[in-house]
């Protein structure tokens, strides 16, 4: 799970507790809802303020932005990797003030991967923070790990990975591949950027990604954030999810919000899931 932003207030908590209107998830529908909530703690009142926030994002491997619901006015943008985002512009804040609303988001997704071209494919290849791929030690075990195919080789490389790492839990903060190597611990997130920079090393295209696994609508509780791998294979992006043991399938139930990066791509920067800007705090 994915990190740092999880501070949850009882006021959004008991936004959440409205029931959403039954959705049937048939063709690969998901409706996710979220509690947003703004506030000044401060005496003094504030000028203009932002928000922005991840939405589902445009995948090529079947997943499409279909509606945001939000009780404000906000703008959709959207960026050349296909992430979706919502920004909420206020003019000012008052002091010690506070605005909770309702996000909704609903999304298209095919329950299996659907060819494409891979896309940036240098990107997936190269090494970044956390995904230290030309590391002595990360090529090495890429080397004993490489069969036949490049689906052989992602196997063995998901194999490895779940069966040598030790789920460590939440952890409040990123660590990396080499770290999980080293260490043979991590939470999510390690064990997706140790599958990633395997792969790369054997010259197969992968990509982190962060977002939701829903099997059907959901209110997505705070800790449900979730990092797996995608590797392309066989002329389409395929979930690799060592830590939940997931091999290729299910890819319908994997909503992924953003596609991970030591380098911004839009205005959340290096943000995980939400950006606050102007003084005011934001829980979602």
């Amino acid at each position: 799970m994915r990190r740092r932003d999880f501070v949850f207030s009882a006021g959004a908590l008991a936004l959440l507790a409205l029931p959403l209107a039954p959705v049937v998830a048939a063709g690969g529908t998901r409706r996710l809802r979220f509690g947003l909530a703004l506030s000044n703690p401060g005496g003094e009142a504030l000028g203009a303020q932002q928000f922005l926030c991840y939405l589902p994002a445009n995948l090529e491997r079947g997943q499409k932005l279909r509606s945001v619901e939000l009780a404000a006015p906000h703008k959709l943008q959207m960026d050349r990797l296909g992430h979706n985002w919502l920004e909420l512009n206020l003019d000012s804040f008052p002091a010690y003030g506070r605005k909770q609303m309702g996000l909704t988001v609903t999304v298209d997704i095919s329950e299996a991967a659907m060819p494409s071209p891979p896309g940036q494919e240098g990107e997936w290849l190269r090494a970044e923070r956390y995904v230290e791929t030309g590391h002595p030690a990360i090529q090495a075990l890429a080397e004993q790990l490489k069969a036949g195919s490049p689906l052989a080789t992602a196997r063995a490389i998901f194999d490895w990975v779940r069966g040598n790492l030790n789920y460590a839990g939440y952890l409040a903060d990123d660590y990396g591949a080499l770290y999980a190597l080293e260490h043979r611990r991590g939470d999510c997130t390690e064990y997706s950027q140790l599958v990633a920079a395997l792969a790369r090393a054997n010259g197969i295209p992968a990509r982190v990604l962060g977002g939701y696994v829903a099997s059907r609508d959901v209110v997505p509780a705070p800790g449900d954030y979730h990092n797996w791998a995608e590797l392309y294979l066989d002329g389409a992006w395929r979930v690799v999810d060592a830590q939940k043991q997931n091999w290729l399938e299910p890819a319908g139930d994997y909503v992924g919000f953003r596609i991970c990066s030591d380098t911004p791509v839009n205005a959340l920067g290096l943000a995980h899931r939400f950006a606050a800007r102007g003084g005011m705090r934001a829980e979602l």
